[in-house]
């Protein structure tokens, strides 16, 4: 079990270096761009939280909608971020 809950650490650390990263560099991104990003084996079900945690931190807003580029989700429309101006 405390493998389990250390993976699951490792991942929800991993997206959020992601998230920061993305912010910082001052473009548009969304949720699927974080995800091309992560891993195959990271556990990917903390992406939307880590999202919601980081704009509560004031590190990302909300600037839009995209369709989404993940065939799993049929085009559906998808959040659009940008890193918060300071």
């Amino acid at each position: 079990m405390a493998a389990a809950e250390q993976a699951a650490g490792d991942d929800v650390a991993a997206i959020d270096l992601l998230i920061a990263r993305a912010a910082a560099t001052g473009k548009p991104f969304s949720a699927n761009d974080i995800r091309a990003q992560i891993p195959d084996d990271a556990r990917t079900a903390a992406i939307g939280a880590r999202f919601a945690h980081a704009r509560r931190r004031g590190v990302i807003e909300p600037i839009g909608y995209v369709t989404s580029t993940d065939p799993g989700t049929h085009a559906h429309q998808v959040r659009q971020w940008q890193g918060a101006r300071r």
